[in-house]
This record gives C-alpha cells, sequence and structure tokens, in this order.
C-alpha cells in the first residue's frame, strides 16, 4: 500500500528530475529514492519515468500523477497541522487553477505562501490542461490582450557563457545566430512567441517538448537556447553548466490573468503573492526559491487505524476489522495520540469513547482517506489495460496505393473484425514525434523507419523497403535501369527536411559512402516531392514499396539504388517496462502477419503471440 513517505520521495523526484538531486534533497539513499518511485508505478499500472543523459524525465502519465498525488499530501499535511493547532474554525480547501505539465514552477510557490497567510484554507492546485477562464486561478494572455494583467518574462536558458557574462537581460537583437526551444507551452502562449521569433528573425522549435528535453536540447549545441514565461520555470532541473536570464521587456512578452471566481479576496492575495515572487525570481533567474518546510503529516496507517477504532468505539472490532492483533492497535492508537498531542479516547471496560478532539480529526481524516482511495482508483483506471484504446503512431505514407499504407490497413481491418467494440487510435507522425511520443506514454506502440538502441524500448523490424530514384517518365537524368549510389551526388534532388526519418537514412548512407548530400529543394511530404519530380526537372529518393504499384499511373520511372543499396527498416517500436495487454498483442499479431505475408495473401490463420516472422522484403 502506497505511503505519504512514497508519495513525497515520487514528487521529489518529479521536481528535481533526477534521482541524485532527489536523493539530496530528502536526505536518503538514491535506492531509496528508485525504490519509491517503482513502488508508485506497480500500484498505480504506470511508466512515470524515462531515462535521459543521466535524468529521470516524467512521462504525460507521471505528470498527472504527480498532479493528483501532491494534492492529497498537500491535503493530509494541512489537515493534520490545522488540528494541531487547536484552531477553532473548521478547516476548508479551495481549488486553484494553475498550467499543467511545470511541477514545482512559481504558481506552486504562490499558493504555497498565500496558505500561510489565510486562516484555516488551504489552496490546492488543480492543474488544468484546459482552461476555465471564470474558475479561481492563473491563465496565460498576451501582454497586449488587456488591463489588470501580471507582467511576466520570458526567461532564456542556454550555456553559461566563458566570460560569465550572465545577469544582464538579453535584448531580440542578441539573439541572433541562436535557435529558440519552448516547452509545450499554455495555448495562449504560442502566438506571441512564434511573433517574437519572427521579429527577431530566428528559427523557433516548439514541438512538444517537456521542460527536460528543452533542457537536454540546450546541451548539445551552444546555439541551442530554450524559452518560455519566468512563471513556469523550475530552478531544480537547471545543471551547472546552464545559464538563465531575463529577455528584455517587449510587447510580445507573457502576462498572467488572476480569475477571482467566487473568492475575489483569495485572488487577490494570489496576485500579491505573484508579483512578489517574480520579483524575486526575475532578481536572480535561475535561483531556487526557499523551499517551505512542511510538517510531516499522520501516516496513512495511523489514519486508517483512527477511523477503524473511532467507527467501531472498541479496539477488538477495529483489530478485527484492519487484520491486526489487538496489542499492536493499541500501540498505534498510543502514537496517534503522541502525534496529536492530545488524548482522543476515553477507555473503559465498554470500550472507547471518543471525546471533542476526536470528533474533529475524524471530520479532516474521513474525508481525506476517501480521497486518497477516489484518487488511486482514477489513477489505477486510467492504466486499465481493458477500458484505455490503443494507440498507435503512424508514419505518414505516400497514399493508400503504398505499400506500408496497405499493410497497415490489412492488419488494422483484420483486428477490428475481432475486437468490434474497441475503437484504436491512429496517431501519425514523422519517427522522431513517434518515438518522443512512446516514451511520453502518448501512443503504445508505433512504426518507425529506423534501429537504434535505446534501454527504454523495445524495436523489432517487420519490413525492409529498398530505397530508389524516382524521376519523370522521359525524363533524361537517368538511363534506365538501377542507378549506382555515386550517382546521387550529381541528381537535382527535392528530399525531406532533416527532421524526416528518410533524410536521415539517406544522409547516413552517403556519409558511409564518402558522399554528401545537397538537395535542390526540401518538401517534408513524400507527395509534394513526387510532384515536383513530374515537372521533369527533378530527381526524389523514395521506398521502392510507396512507389512500385503506381507508378505508371503517376508516370514516373523507378530506379533501384545499388551499389550499395539503401535499405529502410521498418520496426515495431514499444516501451521495454509497459506490459503488452492482449487487445495490443493481438495487433501486434496481426501486423506481422500482414507484412510478412505475400501481397496477395490467402486466408491466415490465427498465430501465437509470441511468432515474430522474419522481416518482409518489398521488391
Amino acid at each position: 500500500m502506497i505511503t505519504f513517505t512514497q508519495i513525497e520521495t515520487f514528487l521529489t523526484l518529479v521536481e528535481e528530475g533526477g534521482v541524485a538531486r532527489a536523493a539530496e534533497r530528502l536526505g536518503v539513499g538514491r535506492s531509496t529514492v528508485s525504490a519509491h518511485a517503482k513502488i508508485i508505478a506497480d500500484e498505480i499500472g504506470h511508466h512515470h519515468f524515462r531515462r535521459q543523459q543521466g535524468g529521470q524525465i516524467g512521462t504525460d502519465a507521471g505528470l498527472a500523477a504527480y498532479g493528483q498525488l501532491r494534492v492529497l499530501l498537500l491535503q493530509a499535511t494541512f489537515a493534520f497541522e490545522h488540528f494541531r493547532s487547536a484552531n477553532p474554525r473548521t478547516a476548508s480547501f479551495t481549488t486553484v487553477r494553475v498550467p499543467f505539465g511545470f511541477p514545482a514552477s512559481m504558481f506552486d510557490r504562490v499558493l504555497e505562501r498565500a496558505t500561510r497567510r489565510l486562516t484555516g484554507v488551504c489552496l490546492l492546485p488543480d492543474y488544468a490542461q484546459t482552461s476555465d477562464g471564470d474558475a479561481l486561478g492563473f491563465s496565460f494572455l498576451p501582454w497586449s490582450a488587456g488591463t489588470g494583467l501580471v507582467a511576466d518574462r520570458w526567461l532564456l536558458i542556454r550555456q553559461r557563457p566563458p566570460d560569465c557574462a550572465s545577469g544582464r537581460p538579453v535584448t531580440l537583437a542578441g539573439l541572433a545566430g541562436v535557435r529558440l526551444y519552448a516547452p509545450r507551452l499554455p495555448a495562449a502562449l504560442r502566438p506571441c512567441l512564434a511573433a517574437l521569433a519572427e521579429e527577431a528573425n530566428i528559427p523557433l522549435d516548439a514541438a512538444e517538448y517537456s521542460l527536460p528535453e528543452v533542457l537536454v536540447e540546450i546541451g548539445k549545441s551552444p546555439k541551442a537556447v530554450g524559452i518560455l514565461p519566468a512563471s513556469l520555470f523550475n530552478p531544480a532541473l537547471l545543471d551547472a553548466g546552464l545559464d538563465v536570464v531575463a529577455l528584455e521587456s517587449t510587447h510580445l512578452g507573457p502576462a498572467i490573468r488572476v480569475a477571482s471566481g467566487e473568492h475575489p479576496g483569495i485572488a487577490d492575495l494570489l496576485r500579491q503573492e505573484l508579483e512578489a515572487i517574480l520579483r524575486e525570481q526575475l532578481a536572480c533567474p535561475g535561483a531556487r526559491l526557499p523551499q517551505i518546510r512542511q510538517p510531516a503529516p499522520l501516516p496513512l496507517k495511523y489514519c486508517r487505524s483512527f477511523l477503524a477504532l473511532y467507527e467501531e468505539a472498541n479496539v477488538g472490532r477495529a483489530a478485527e476489522r484492519l487484520s491486526i492483533v489487538q496489542p499492536a492497535l493499541t500501540v498505534q492508537l498510543h502514537r496517534i495520540e503522541q502525534e496529536a498531542g492530545c488524548r482522543l479516547f476515553a477507555r473503559s471496560h465498554h470500550g472507547l469513547s471518543a471525546n471533542e478532539r476526536a470528533d474533529a480529526l475524524y471530520g479532516l481524516l474521513r474525508p481525506l482517506v476517501a480521497s486518497f482511495a477516489t484518487t488511486l482508483r482514477h489513477l489505477r483506471a486510467s492504466a486499465d489495460k481493458s477500458a484505455a484504446p490503443i494507440r498507435i503512431g503512424l508514419m505518414p505514407a505516400l497514399d493508400d496505393e503504398s505499400l506500408m499504407s496497405q499493410g497497415f490497413a490489412i492488419a488494422l481491418d483484420r483486428w477490428s473484425r475481432r475486437h468490434a467494440g474497441d475503437v484504436p487510435q491512429v496517431m501519425e507522425g514523422y519517427s522522431g514525434t513517434l518515438v518522443r511520443w512512446l516514451q511520453n506514454g502518448a501512443v503504445d506502440f508505433a512504426l518507425v523507419d529506423r534501429m537504434f538502441a535505446d534501454p527504454d524500448l523495445l524495436l523489432e523490424p517487420i519490413v525492409e523497403d529498398k530505397m530508389a530514384v524516382v524521376i519523370a517518365v522521359g525524363s533524361d537524368l537517368l538511363p534506365p535501369g538501377p542507378v549506382a549510389l555515386k550517382r546521387l551526388a550529381d541528381l537535382p534532388l527535392v528530399l525531406p527536411s532533416n527532421r524526416h526519418g528518410l533524410r536521415t537514412l539517406l544522409a547516413q548512407s552517403l556519409h558511409k559512402a564518402g558522399l554528401t548530400l545537397q538537395p535542390r529543394l526540401e518538401v517534408d511530404s513524400m507527395a509534394g516531392c513526387l510532384n515536383m519530380v513530374k515537372i521533369g526537372r527533378y530527381a526524389t529518393l523514395l521506398p521502392h514499396g510507396s512507389v512500385a504499384q503506381s507508378c505508371h499511373r503517376r508516370g514516373v520511372s523507378v530506379h533501384e539504388i545499388v551499389e550499395p543499396q539503401i535499405v529502410r527498416i521498418i520496426s515495431l517500436a514499444r516501451l521495454r517496462a509497459k506490459a503488452c495487454r492482449l487487445a495490443e498483442a493481438e495487433f501486434l499479431d496481426e501486423l506481422r502477419l500482414a507484412f510478412a505475408a505475400p501481397p496477395n495473401p490467402p486466408a491466415l490463420a490465427a498465430t501465437s503471440r509470441d511468432f515474430y516472422g522474419p522481416a518482409r522484403q518489398f521488391t
């Protein structure tokens, strides 16, 4: 059973982004941190972290669990602290909407400090993924959206300059020559950031990164610079080799709206604390905000024991309900009263008689334990292997005549006939995006066009597709027949950009042959490349299976690459640590069968889930 100590360890690991840093902050061993995180994952059934360059990056499932478990720990801590203070006012809990996906951001500190200034009221974060403009909480708007907003600032994260010239705000002109990387920001900020990059005339990569992923990209190149609002930055994630500075104030800067809902007084308090913490943070952007030391809550085991004693009013019946012996429960009762700082029951030969302090504690702990059970049920249900839909990542195909598209369609049709009540979700993206979705838990498995070593992933090759040069029929760019690899360097090529898996494969193959790839045009769409080829002035490189069946209809000529061949390997990719549910395993079987079969396969018998057929070659 999960404990509050294990929850605290899990939350700290998410906030610190690494086992070593979490262990240092908690004053425990690294093995303890890893063990506690594993207990949480096993209890809930989700894959909460993935390793990257020595750190632990929270998946989307991990961030969702963080939000719900943090609320539980805050509620437990406040409830017991309020009880021990003997405050006659009834404790109440008010939720405040804060942005999702940025643990230990400034908003969490604002709520902690505001709660300290309130009497008998605990502010609990609601890590919302959707916006409700009327509810009490924070939302982002462009600075130009109107008055009454709190001015935020863009922070820049970069490799530490050798001259240690940090601290001074950077101007837009000072961004020349860099590439901006932004994490997955709230939707209202994205247009402002795009306009800022355009005004500075610099490229912006605003893919579905988490903040730790952005920090990894920054570490790869001095030209890579991360950008996000100061209010969303968690300084604990910053490595020693990175530096944080503010960008100059601009009309494209972020701004924060504090909605009051039904609590205008609390909204004013939140605004005051937000403005104060922003001033502190911007004075030294990379410094950690002081940790507010929280008292330990009453352990969950004791909470359950107290509820049983209170409701049964008899040690024997309570011990029977808890499946423990009476002497052990008596010891626990003494410890509960010791923690509470007061007597809770009068003992007699008739049993236990609760006093007023016990009544007050029961009023706090009963909803807390019920909330804990509800939260665990919700988290487990989100990981329920039978209820959740299968989410499949798929690379874009040229069209419905490509063998890639046809093979997937055959597998999907056969699987759907056996699972008529299930609706799979198919998400399309390039291989790099699919791998990131897989690691973040956004898809269950994916078809990718690459093979690489990753300790967290299982990759199974199922298709080998030879690459070919495609030109227009009647073009004089190539004579009939195969083409040698070295001829590619002389062709006017139109190719996908570097973010496309095909481009990576081609560049690696030519590099091994001592050749460089210099396309005339870059078009990410395979269909777009083919349209340029039809003009007659260009050639492109495509998988043979994408165009082999439709070359006559398309009016193109296909030339296999030889000396040496370039082979595109299509792999099934899935997380190594994630259990494969039955419906997923059956879909994987159908994919293997579809791609291992001849082009016009006869009816195929059912196969074992352990079957791994040879990779099929498209020729």
